[in-house]
């Protein structure tokens, strides 16, 4: 009898098996016409540099977990929670993911209408998350409330700081229902009170159930919010003793 965990088990948040990305890296000379026809007549060939950002990724997340993901830069952290956001499709293996996933990644203003107000990124953002616009009107209060951004709200993003979008889009994302939280470097752009804040809201999202893979360089947030913490290094996956990973 097999003893491998079964991914689509409902105890099972995300599971990857055998997950790689790698990219093609092609460099000027590979776009120069001149320099490729030389090369065709030539019969030289400059084949493209392929780059592994992660490789033989094998992970069971069960559902409740709080995880960290820690690592140098370029170790992959950020490929890896793409992967199990949905927004990269791994060059090679599986991902299986169970319930609702929203995830905190790339820049600032990521997913940020610049034009818009704080008030109508609020609500697109939502909408575009997944909920009903009925549903965003009944927490533009809250997520007002909670951004501590007061009249700002209803100027455009494009007049904010960085530290006032990670506010935006934090109060926005945290306010929807999730059964997995992904965020990407934490919430270290906003000031001191407004972490100390969010990592209240974060404490109400884990007593709703939910899980929680957060990657950062920081110790001290990964030992606030994480349960177990694991090590990317040269896109490999270094697993903390006891968690239920897959070597």
């Amino acid at each position: 009898m097999s003893t491998e965990p079964d991914p689509t088990s409902n105890d099972i948040a995300i599971s990857l098996t055998d997950v790689w990305v790698q990219y093609q890296l092609r460099h000027a000379h590979h776009y120069n016409f001149k320099r490729t026809l030389t090369n065709v007549l030539t019969r030289k060939h400059h084949d493209a540099e392929t780059i592994t950002a992660i490789e033989e990724i094998n992970l069971d997340i069960p559902r409740g977990t709080r995880l960290g993901l820690t690592g140098p830069n370029g170790s992959g952290k950020s490929t890896l929670l793409a992967v199990m956001a949905g927004t990269l499709t791994p060059s090679r293996g599986t991902v299986h993911t169970q319930g609702r996933i929203l995830a905190l990644l790339g820049g600032p203003n990521e997913g940020l209408d610049p034009e818009q107000t704080g008030r109508e990124n609020s609500r697109s953002l939502g909408i575009r998350l997944g909920e009903s616009r009925e549903s965003m009107a009944t927490k533009t209060d809250d997520i007002h409330d909670f951004s501590g951004l007061g009249r700002r709200f209803d100027h455009p993003v494009y007049t904010y700081s960085s530290g006032m979008q990670v506010r935006l889009r934090f109060a926005t994302i945290t306010s929807l229902h999730a059964d997995v939280l992904l965020i990407d470097e934490g919430i270290g752009a906003a000031d001191a009170e407004f972490n100390e804040r969010a990592g209240q809201r974060l404490g109400t999202f884990y007593g709703n159930s939910g899980t929680l893979v957060l990657a950062s360089h920081s110790e001290d947030l990964l030992s606030i919010h994480c349960s177990t913490v694991i090590n990317l290094d040269d896109a490999r996956l270094h697993r903390a003793e006891g968690f239920g990973g897959r070597q």
